[in-house]
């Protein structure tokens, strides 16, 4: 299972590690990959909750895009 989120606010590398760190700590997530050109973040895991990575990543600084 995996998510995919469009961010704001991915500058550069330290933005795509805080990103990674901070999803890591999320129950279920096994990988996190960041595109910092496109602001994309993808989650893969098992038993997700999209609502619960939306919120850990816009309190890291990286809301969701509407």
């Amino acid at each position: 299972m995996s998510e995919r989120f469009e961010v704001d606010n991915v500058k550069c590398g330290g933005c795509a590690a805080a990103i990674r760190d901070g999803l890591a700590e999320v129950a279920g997530v096994e990988s996190v990959e960041v595109d910092i050109a496109s602001g994309q973040v993808e989650v893969a895991g098992s038993d997700l909750d999209r609502g619960e990575l939306a919120t850990r990543l816009a309190s890291l600084g990286y809301p969701e895009r509407d």
